[in-house]
């Protein structure tokens, strides 16, 4: 036997210490500052695998930047920014969501704010952005999950509360930090009140039931749903990173030890998973206030739910909330230019009058009116002596597209009056969830919305309401306003029968049902002939 463990020494010796895993290819973003200084923190970027580029992505201003998340994308980070500089980390009714270009600021590109009250954001799987909102009436901390949705320059189309803890869960004491698995069939989140419920819960939605995730002691938190939607981790203190499989997982297993502490007095935080789910992260430290102590990030790599060898990847100060993005660096592009609006104060003047035309872009750093640079936000006064078509052109250092817009201003030698020569809906009507799209023609208005929208003298717009709805078009001009008004009638989609070819035969009227009962008649008839 000892010459066989001797043997054994002596391959393990010529063999030498494993090698370490290779760092994968990819963007890793986190919260970095100076230690106890958490209005020092921005968010920072380092391209992977050469830890090179190393730049801030965040202003800072007006201080701590943190709980950042990647886009699946690889496009945009999401991150909370404080209200105030200096406030607590766990005053999470403090907190703003914003998000902002991989890229970073600058070179047109800027932070962009989505609500003024959000933390813990997550994304969707189809690039849908989630976070938490305080709701804390009645006394305890519970939280609205919001759901938004994007346009491709970050703009919001839509913003809807998803689910209400409070609603489905009061009995719970406290229910926050809510992280969205990318299918938003359940989440994550910090549970406190009966022992039963102290830790982390996955939470499914439908229908809403609460599960352990993973205890982790009175200091278990930050959630942390994996991409693939199948399992979660969470940060256990003393007792390392934890996890628990997703609510629907067969033979589902919870609290279960990924990442150990280094020794005794070695305390895990900040937990993170790739977006390949390859590697796992977690911030280590031996000092309690893992909200802006000293930590050190570590990467491990990641086969099923056991962890390979740390390897330290950000060190000095505090380090926490990473998220990581495997991709080609470069695949997600900078964004391009984008003219938000161009806009005159008036759409008609008389001869000899001045108007302003006001502009707003985003992603652009070079911007020119009628061929003269201008800034990227602003202004300018013309006194055109005929009918003037401007040109408004936004571009970008960094890619080759430039956007484009133009406004005419029609210049009359005196006040004629505003007419809306048309305004039509096709069709007028739809059933819900299908569009229509909205045709006008005005002469010699002035301003003009429809529903409060500013809209230009001439065009279109395609809506989808998704109950009756009336359009109101004003415009105001000499001799005006003029107003006119239309109806869009919405219909509900009713649910049809099936019939022998696997279509679907529908269920709107007496005439169709009396079609449907003969076919059925004859189909009858036909078999008893064929028996």
């Amino acid at each position: 036997m000892r010459i066989v463990s001797a043997i054994l020494a002596c391959l393990v010796l010529a063999a030498g210490p494993a090698a370490r895993a290779e760092l994968p290819t990819g963007y890793l973003v986190w919260s970095k500052g100076e230690a106890y200084r958490p209005e020092s923190r921005r968010i920072y970027r380092l391209t992977l695998p050469d830890k090179t580029d190393l730049k801030p992505l965040t202003s800072g201003t007006p201080g701590e930047d943190i709980e950042c998340q990647i886009s699946p994308d690889g496009r945009w980070v999401a991150y909370a920014k404080a209200k105030l500089p200096g406030q607590n980390y766990h005053q999470t009714k403090m907190w703003k969501i914003y998000i902002v270009s991989i890229h970073g600021i600058g070179d047109g590109r800027e932070e962009i704010k989505i609500d003024d009250n959000g933390y813990w954001p997550s994304w969707g799987a189809a690039g849908e952005l989630y976070y938490s909102q305080v709701d804390e009436e009645g006394g305890s901390q519970h939280t609205r999950i919001m759901r938004v949705t994007l346009d491709e320059f970050g703009a919001v189309l839509e913003k809807v509360t998803v689910f209400s803890t409070r609603e489905h869960f009061a009995y719970i004491t406290d229910m926050n930090e809510c992280f969205m698995a990318p299918d938003a069939s359940w989440f994550a989140a910090r549970t406190r009140g009966e022992e039963r419920y102290a830790g982390v819960g996955a939470i499914s939605l439908h229908p809403p039931a609460f599960h352990l995730l993973a205890k982790a002691g009175s200091v278990g938190c930050m959630p942390y749903v994996a991409p693939s939607g199948s399992w979660g981790l969470i940060a256990g203190r003393d007792r390392g990173i934890r996890w628990g499989d997703a609510p629907d997982v067969p033979g589902r297993r919870e609290d279960q030890q990924l990442i150990a502490p280094f020794s005794d007095g070695d305390l895990c935080y900040h937990p993170g998973i790739s977006s390949d789910e390859k590697w796992v992260l977690a911030a280590h430290s031996t000092d309690d206030d893992h909200n802006a102590g000293p930590y050190d990030l570590y990467i491990y790599p990641l086969a099923g739910k056991s962890v390979g060898e740390a390897q330290l990847i950000a060190g000095g100060g505090f380090n926490g909330w990473p998220s990581l993005w495997v991709g080609q660096p470069g695949d997600p592009p900078p964004p391009q230019p984008h003219i938000d609006s161009f806009m005159p104060e008036r759409w008609t003047i008389e001869a000899g009058n001045q108007v302003e035309l006001s502009w707003q872009t985003s992603f652009a750093d070079r911007v020119t009116l009628d061929g003269q640079p201008v800034a990227t936000d602003g202004s300018s006064l013309v006194s055109p002596d005929t009918t003037t078509t401007y040109l408004l052109e936004a571009a970008s250092s960094l890619v080759e597209h430039t956007d484009s817009a133009s406004v005419e201003v029609v210049v009359n030698p005196e006040p004629r009056a505003v007419t809306i020569d048309s305004f039509t809906v096709t069709p007028d009507s739809i059933v819900s969830g299908d569009s229509a799209v909205l045709r006008w023609q005005v002469s010699n208005p002035y301003q003009l919305d429809i529903n409060g929208r500013p809209v230009t003298p001439s065009g279109s717009l395609e809506v989808s309401p998704v109950a009756d709805t009336d359009y109101v078009l004003t415009a105001s001009g000499h001799q005006g306003p003029a107003s006119r008004t239309l109806t869009l009638s919405v219909g509900e989609l009713t649910q049809g029968l099936p019939d022998r070819g696997g279509c679907f035969c529908g269920q709107t009227s007496p005439g169709g049902l009396l079609l449907l009962g003969l076919a059925l008649v004859w189909l009858w008839r036909r078999r008893l002939r064929h028996e």
